[in-house]
């Protein structure tokens, strides 16, 4: 797994998060300032998450390789979403090893507790959710995280699109109604939504 801290200036990853979007220090701790155990829990959330989009990558992956194993590749309209606008906050400043705390107003689950299902995280039998300070990296370059629409949270949704007559879409950005409609029509062969 990759151990990377969104505030250790000797990663160029991080220098380029630290250029893009300075550390919030007045909300979220850094880094360098959290004890041994905080650090270990961080680390194995971000591990986890990094997991489920490598997994997800590589099952879409098989899907459009079944795809164009049966030739059909060139005569099927794909349109892959990814996610639901960005990470999310409903972690809390520590994370969670199950998401329903919060909604049942448990808004902080200690740091110790959490360790106990340490071995457990990302199986059946948690509902984790990292803490804000991952979701806030991981929605770079925008400001804040997926339910801050004031701060670009809402357009953070990467996606890709790939069939007849449409190009793939040149990199992540946001979908919406107009683009992913006028790929379809595209696609098939449709004219154009009218004005009137």
């Amino acid at each position: 797994m990759i151990r990377f801290s969104p505030t250790d200036k000797s990663s160029a990853s991080s220098r380029r998060v630290l250029r893009l979007t300075p550390w919030p220090k007045d909300i979220l701790p850094e880094w360098d300032t959290l004890p041994e155990e905080s650090k270990k829990l961080f680390a194995h959330q971000a591990d986890v998450y990094g997991a489920y989009v490598a997994y997800t990558d590589h099952e879409i992956g098989r899907v459009i390789q079944a795809i164009e194993d049966m030739g059909k590749l060139d005569n099927t309209l794909i349109i892959y979403i990814s996610g639901d606008t960005g990470t999310s906050a409903e972690g809390t400043l520590l994370g969670t090893p199950n998401q329903y705390t919060s909604y049942n107003g448990i808004l902080e689950v200690p740091v110790a507790e959490q360790l106990k299902a340490y071995d457990a995280w990302g199986s059946e039998a948690t509902y984790p959710h990292m803490s804000v300070a991952w979701s806030w990296a991981f929605d770079t370059p925008f400001k804040w995280t997926k339910q801050v629409a004031s701060h670009f949270g809402v357009p953070g949704k990467g996606w890709r699109s790939r069939g007849p007559g449409i190009s793939r879409t040149p990199a992540p950005s946001a979908p919406n109604f107009i683009t992913l409609s006028t790929s379809c029509l595209r696609s098939s062969k449709l004219p154009p939504f009218s004005s009137h």
